[in-house]
């Protein structure tokens, strides 16, 4: 492997890190391009990507952490979820066409940040006021709206609707690398909280998913024919900028956040979509 696709993959982690830490996305897409262009298997990719993810998912939730971006209350669920969806569909992966992930997971994510973006364009009674609010500052919504009912089932039941959150966000990481889109913005869709929460709790519990989704493929693929040093340029690019994206996203107000992060969503995905039909 040359110098120069080395030092590329290190500037697109770095990049894609940086996106990915301010706004809950965007690590996995940008170094899945690098890849498929490169001619890698998408087996080969999602293993290469969840593997640095492992890496630049502990310095991103560390960074997080310190900003006090996460709610720990968020955690568990998210985690234990994501993982065996992950695990589950990391099994898969072998006996599904690549057509069918490469087209169907960006229709999906595209249609969410389409939602996001009517909400956070529209919706601004429902959005927290600062971006440093408290953890706990969470907006009422009109009973009469289906905002208000899907609401209320929301703060009855939490753990489910998180641990439903993390199933489907972990079972598509197992098959295209995606946990970030689809876990932030459903996050971001049914709370009320400050968008630097589901950020910052996503890119913590993205580690924990991304590891056993890795040590699953490995036992698949085996280890002698990894491309160890792909995956090292990643995690060296995405070390450099985790704490600054961690920053940003602590400082921005609420409703500017919740855009770039819907905004980002509808470019990467309408750029994966022309990729697969193309």
């Amino acid at each position: 492997m040359s110098v120069l696709i080395l030092m590329t993959v290190v500037v697109a982690g770095a990049a894609g890190q940086l996106v990915d830490a301010m706004a809950g996305m965007g690590f996995g897409v940008l170094a899945s391009s690098i890849m498929v262009a490169g001619g890698v298997s998408p087996v080969l990719v999602v293993s290469v990507v969840n593997t640095a993810k492992v890496g630049s998912g502990l310095a991103s939730g560390f960074s997080h952490w310190h900003f006090g971006n996460i709610n720990w209350s968020w955690v568990t669920p998210l985690a234990i979820a994501g993982v065996i969806g992950g695990i589950a569909a990391a099994l898969m992966l072998t006996r599904l066409p690549v057509g069918a992930t490469r087209l169907g997971v960006p229709v999906i994510l595209l249609a969410m940040g389409a939602l996001l973006v009517r909400r956070y364009v529209f919706g601004v009674g429902l959005l927290p006021r600062v971006a440093g609010g408290s953890i706990d500052q969470v907006a009422e919504l009109p009973q009469g709206c289906w905002q208000g009912r899907v609401g209320a089932a929301v703060r009855a039941h939490p753990a489910l609707r998180l641990a439903g959150i993390g199933v489907l966000a972990g079972a598509l990481n197992g098959v295209s690398g995606a946990f970030g889109p689809f876990a932030t913005t459903a996050v971001m869709l049914t709370t009320s909280h400050h968008p630097r929460y589901a950020i910052g709790t996503v890119n913590f519990v993205e580690f924990f998913v991304a590891a056993a989704i890795s040590a699953t493929l490995f036992l698949q693929l085996g280890l002698s024919d990894f491309p160890w040093q792909l995956t090292l340029a990643l995690v060296a690019g995405s070390l450099v900028t985790a704490p600054l994206g961690a920053f940003v996203s602590r400082h921005i107000p609420a409703r500017f956040l919740g855009l770039i992060v819907g905004i980002t969503l509808i470019i990467i995905n309408v750029w994966s979509i022309g990729r697969a039909l193309a």
